[in-house]
């Protein structure tokens, strides 16, 4: 025993140097273990490959997989790390800034660090530019030659930015097209083309025809000359020579020598989407230019010199970051290069980028939102590439313009004023009819989505907010005139309805990642209710008369259709029917959920909402006619027009037999909606105010000697 216990001492002893006791043996093992944890962080520093790979795994996520918040994580957690390489993390920040910059932020706070911390890397040279430009975009300077002209039109008829050169206009008017001057005097028709769309040449010699389908032809595209002569079709869509597969428009623009006539599909329900053709307008010749299978193709350019093509495309997808790309492609073929991407608009949505190549061909036109401001810019082309950054020329909402054969740039303006919308108020009286209409001054937005409380009395709206890139919901009081803002969305897109009974509103929202929110606001209290996410784009149509169901529109793009479906979505029982899908024509419920109305082809229809034939109620009407069935599930309101393009407004009994006649609208536009009180006695109505149409001459910059 004695041997063996000397034999543990020794063991002890050469262990740890010399002989202790136990409980100091235990002390130096638990400091051991210590300085290895100690010394642990050190062992597990980045190396400049491991900062590497987090960084491209970070570019992959931005701009393989759109995910910007992701990205966005990787970056900063690369910037923290002081043990990652200064390059890489002055990287990762400039990085970080361009996904700021996406998501329509101001990211000088992050530019400046790096010109700041990194000044000797080739990220802070980048930096400065990007800071040097948004002082630009933030005090901005126009060309001090430029001039700018509002082009009046409203008197004319309907025209678009491709139609005039700012002295001549081609215009529609009670159902004809015509080609004069600006002042509407001596014009004389050009012809009367029905269910058509226009485009003329740029020295307005010509005019393209998008001839849709009717009773009486095939969907065609033809020319005609100016004075109403030489017609010829080009090519019609028939069962051997199916060219686009549908009963639908395309966009057309011409090059600068008259020869052809670009055409692109920017229609969801095509079998080539994406998908931009050249027609020859001396023989119909047509060839596929370019194929952009993943995405939309909005709208194709010529450059000046015939060299090149400039074309517009969107995401087919339902990615919640999505941009527009333009693309320059060679006329005679190849691949295509892109050369601008707008940041992202919002949720759902891409920007409207292309507008035209200057007329000296030295750069493109193209809109974008940035720092949640959108402005018209100027982006430098050199032999059909990009060749530098894009210059503010101008701050608008642009939905198209068009280069003049003069030099000057015209463009569609849709900024939203107040003054420029237009909502009227009537009741109808104890003889049926309507009463005189009344403007309300509002402060609306382009969709002000009136609806009436339940007792007639006040009015919500959705309305502008201080922010422009938020919306408000505004109650108005019908005996004062006095708004009041109970809610604030934190999103630009706003949709809501007063409740039918009770003195609430409820409201879709459209979120970030293309999500929707169904939440109601208490109208004297302002509380808000959350109810449901959905997981995709959703629009309020309707509520039901028992606040559980609600009728909406979902998002489009995502079911693959320009007319999307409607579902019905119960809160109680969190079940959803789609009651209309890929109808193809207008389809509203009324409001008592018993019946849905339906507009194809000029013929009102009505069928139980649960499913069964179609009963028609009226036909002949208008193809683009507001219909609405009335609160009292009774009637069907409609709008139509008479030979001398009245709109007259009429109700049709839902069980059948003549239609009413009951007044006319309030003035002589288009009225896009209308809505009734829960009684059905009192009617609101509105319309979109009529677009700006803006001549911009010189200004594009000097050429450099």
């Amino acid at each position: 025993m004695q041997a063996a216990g000397n034999q543990s001492v020794a063991s002890n002893r050469n262990a740890l140097g010399g002989l202790v006791p136990r409980a100091a043996a235990f002390s130096y093992l638990l400091l051991a273990l210590a300085l290895l944890l100690a010394l642990r962080p050190c062992c597990a520093q980045s190396t400049p490959a491991s900062a590497g790979v987090r960084l491209q795994a970070g570019i992959e996520k931005e701009e393989v997989d759109g995910d910007l918040k992701s990205a966005m994580d990787i970056y900063e957690k690369i910037a923290a790390d002081t043990s990652a390489p200064r390059d890489v993390r002055a990287r990762a920040l400039l990085r970080l800034a361009g996904c700021e910059e996406k998501l329509g932020r101001q990211a000088v706070q992050v530019y400046a660090q790096i010109v700041h911390d990194y000044a000797d890397e080739p990220a802070a040279a980048q930096a400065r530019k990007r800071l040097a430009l948004i002082k630009q975009q933030q005090h901005p300077a126009p060309p001090a030659t430029m001039s700018m002209r509002r082009i009046d039109w409203q008197a004319l008829g309907a025209m678009g930015p491709t139609d005039t050169d700012g002295e001549r206009a081609v215009y529609w008017s009670a159902g004809n097209t015509y080609f004069g001057d600006l002042s509407g005097h001596g014009r004389h028709l050009v012809g009367d083309f029905k269910h058509a769309g226009t485009a003329p040449s740029r020295d307005f010699s010509m005019v393209a025809l998008n001839l849709k389908e009717d009773s009486t032809r095939r969907h065609t595209l033809a020319v005609i000359k100016i004075d109403g002569t030489g017609y010829r079709e080009l090519f019609r869509d028939d069962d051997k020579n199916n060219v686009f597969g549908i009963t639908s428009s395309f966009n057309m623009t011409w090059s600068w020598d008259d020869k052809y006539i670009l055409i692109s599909d920017f229609h969801p329900w095509s079998d080539r989407l994406g998908q931009v053709w050249i027609v020859s307008v001396a023989d119909g010749q047509r060839r596929v230019l370019a194929d952009q299978s993943d995405g939309f193709v909005r709208k194709a350019v010529f450059s000046p010199n015939g060299q090149f093509v400039a074309y517009e495309a969107w995401p087919r997808n339902d990615r919640a970051e999505q941009t527009s790309r333009v693309f320059v492609v060679p006329f005679q073929g190849g691949q295509p290069r892109m050369v601008f991407e707008s940041a992202r608009w919002k949720p759902g949505n891409a920007v409207m980028s292309l507008m035209d190549w200057t007329a000296d061909g030295r750069y493109l036109a193209v809109h974008d939102v940035r720092q949640g401001k959108s402005a018209l810019y100027l982006l430098p082309m050199k032999n059909g590439a990009a060749n530098g950054e894009a210059a503010f020329l101008r701050y608008g909402e642009f939905d198209d313009g068009y280069s003049t054969a003069s030099g000057a740039l015209l463009v569609q303006d849709n900024t939203a004023r107040p003054d420029n919308i237009v909502v009227a108020i009537t009741s109808i009286e104890s003889d049926g009819n309507l009463g005189t209409w009344k403007n309300l001054d509002l402060n609306a937005h382009r969709n002000p989505w009136p609806s009436f409380s339940p007792d007639g009395k006040q009015i919500a709206y959705v309305g502008l907010a201080t922010d422009p890139t938020r919306r408000s919901l505004f109650v108005r009081d019908l005996a004062t005139g006095r708004d009041r803002e109970i809610y604030q969305s934190a999103y630009g897109s706003l949709v809501c309805q007063y409740s039918i009974h009770n003195p609430k509103v409820f409201c879709s929202v459209e979120m970030e990642k293309g999500e929707s929110e169904l939440l109601s606001v208490e109208v004297e209290s302002g509380t808000v209710e959350h109810i449901m996410t959905f997981p995709e784009t959703r629009y309020l149509v309707r509520c039901g008369g028992d606040d559980e169901t609600f009728y909406f529109s979902s998002n489009g793009w995502r079911y693959e259709t320009f007319d999307p479906p409607i579902i019905a979505w119960n809160r109680s029982t969190g079940q959803e029917t789609v009651i209309a899908k890929d109808a193809g024509h207008f389809q509203m419920p009324s409001p008592d959920g018993r019946s849905l109305i339906e507009l194809q082809d000029g013929t009102l229809s009505v069928r139980p909402i649960t499913g069964g034939g179609w009963a028609p109620l009226v036909s002949g009407i208008s193809m683009n006619s507001p219909v609405f069935p009335t609160p009292n599930g009774k009637w069907v309101f409609y709008q139509d027009k008479d030979g001398a393009r009245k709109n007259h407004l009429f109700l049709a009994p839902i069980a059948g037999g003549k239609p009413q006649h009951i007044g006319d609208s309030p003035d002589e536009y288009y009225f896009r909606d209308y809505f009734f009180s829960p009684d059905s006695r009192q009617v609101l109505a509105w319309r979109d105010g009529t677009v700006d149409l803006w001549l911009l001459e010189n200004f594009v910059p000097s050429a450099s000697k």
